[in-house]
Formats: structure tokens, sequence, C-alpha cells
């Protein structure tokens, strides 16, 4: 597939690129929901006039994949895309081009943080790759206690209420790592997957060990990253099968 694309581009063909943008949602934004971040991405695209390439069939749609949903209240500098783009040799795109153009058009409260063009051949999508994502919330001493002794554990069993009732879920292998920075707490949990623990259900359990009533809305919540797995290690997505990587000035 790869010598095929090459071969096109020498040609003048044209050929799908597929490129992934790191957006940072921050407090203005935090009442927009998942689907209208999307929207206003969508919006963006469509204002900057990128060659996006579209489905086939009677009801084609733009090529873009979203990364796992951020909850309402939330701040993040972690929220991705993949968007395919048509290329041709006589007139590439480029990560710069892709970042400095929807830059320019995203409305207040997204910015776009960096850029990268997946390379051909890789089969590691934001949807179906994600495992992992990492947060930063203001505790108290008696939450930060808490974590440690949660982390200390084998097992933590909570209930948590899903879109099937209430469950009693085993929380302890969901958690990766926490710990207090300065008067912040910074907590790695399974995110997508099999695995997917909410942010403000983690929370609620370290709230049940240290006796504290927490808020489990997720604001004041603050995502820094989400995480492929590759052997054990924890990867960024503009970091995995990826090149060309920009990123925005000032960062």
């Amino acid at each position: 597939m790869a010598r095929v694309r090459a071969q096109a581009r020498a040609q003048g063909v044209q050929s799908e690129m597929r490129y992934r943008l790191r957006l940072a949602k921050l407090e203005s934004a935090v009442f927009v929901s998942h689907l209208g971040t999307m929207r206003a991405f969508e919006r963006a695209v469509r204002r900057a006039r990128l060659p996006v390439a579209y489905t086939e069939g009677y009801h084609p749609h733009p090529k873009y994949s979203f990364a796992t949903a951020l909850g309402v209240g939330m701040t993040s500098e972690a929220e991705y895309v993949d968007i395919e783009l048509i290329d041709r040799a006589d007139s590439p795109v480029g990560s710069r081009a892709v970042l400095e153009a929807v830059g320019r058009e995203l409305p207040p409260g997204l910015s776009v943080l960096a850029v990268a063009q997946v390379m051909e051949g890789s089969r590691t999508g934001l949807a179906s790759g994600i495992r992992w994502a990492s947060y930063r919330v203001e505790i108290s001493l008696g939450m930060a206690l808490a974590a440690a002794e949660l982390l200390g554990q084998a097992s933590f069993e909570i209930e948590i209420a899903g879109k099937g009732g209430k469950k009693t879920v085993d929380v302890r292998p969901m958690v990766r790592c926490a710990a207090p920075q300065g008067r912040a707490l910074e907590f790695t949990i399974a995110c997508g997957g099999r695995a997917h623990l909410r942010p403000g259900d983690f929370l609620s359990a370290l709230g049940s060990i240290a006796g504290e009533k927490v808020r489990t809305d997720g604001f004041g919540v603050h995502r820094t990253g989400l995480f492929f797995e590759v052997e054990s290690r924890l990867v960024a997505p503009e970091a995995h099968e990826c090149t060309d990587l920009v990123i925005a000035a000032g960062l």
C-alpha cells in the first residue's frame, strides 16, 4: 500500500494522508459537550478549506476520528482527533500547514497544540488504541493519603452507576499511578478498551477512604494526557507511528 501511494504521488495522483491533532480545551469551553467540540472542530476545518477526504456511498461523511470523550466541566491539554486529507505530490499539505490553518479558525476555548502525520501502514487508531488517561486535580491532605492507601491495596471495590444501573467494580487494577504534586493530585487511570474508569468515580473512591465528600461531576479536573500502551509503556498518540511532528509555538 505504501508503495502504491508513493507511485501515485509521483504521478501527481491524489492520495489520502492521516493527520493527528492534539487540542486543548480551556476554561472558557468547559460547558461545551463532546458533541459540541466535534462540531466546532468540523466547522473550523471547513473554514480552513483543507482538502478533507470523504467516505464513499450515498451519504459521504468527512473522515474524522475523535478520541475518548471529555466530560463536561473538565479542561484538557490532550484532546485528539485524526483527520484524513487529500495529499498530492504537486501540493502536499504537511503538519505545519494543518496546525496553522486549523489554529486560525478554532473558536475561543479551543486551540491546536501539535500536529503529526500518521505513518502509512499504521493500524493503531485513536478509538481502538487509547488505554490510559492522566489527570490533575487539587485535593486535600486527606485525599492524598487516601490515594496512597488505595495504591497499597490489592483490590478496592466501589459501586459505580452506569447505563444498566449500579454495579460493584474493583477499581484497583484500573489505577496505574497516583501521586501528589504540591496541592494537586496527578493520577493515571484506565480509559477505553475493556476497562474504563471515570475521574469522578476514582475521586469518589478516594473520598470514601478519606471520609470526605468530593465532587464527582468533573469540575476542577484537568486532563493532561491520553496514551496507547506499547510493550507496557505509555506512549502519547502523536509519538506512536507518526512523523512530521509540529508543536505550536510557545509550548
